[in-house]
């Protein structure tokens, strides 16, 4: 069975709460894990926030909102 977004995410984030990534590091990290229309899609909500790196609740939150 294919892991969660959520699970995908908790695990490139470490689980680490106070973690920010980068468009650049997320991408890398999900490449290969994500569909390119769905990691497409994440990366836009990431970069219209307006921030430079997100954290993994703010992550989490665009990829249940942009689904």
């Amino acid at each position: 069975m294919e892991p969660t977004p959520q699970e995908l995410l908790a695990d490139l984030y470490g689980y680490d709460e106070d973690a920010h990534f980068d468009t650049t590091q997320l991408l890398e990290g999900l490449v290969y894990r994500m569909s390119p229309t769905r990691l497409d899609k994440l990366i836009a909500a990431v970069e219209a926030t307006g921030d430079p790196a997100v954290d993994l609740a703010t992550v989490t939150a665009l990829l249940t909102h942009n689904h």
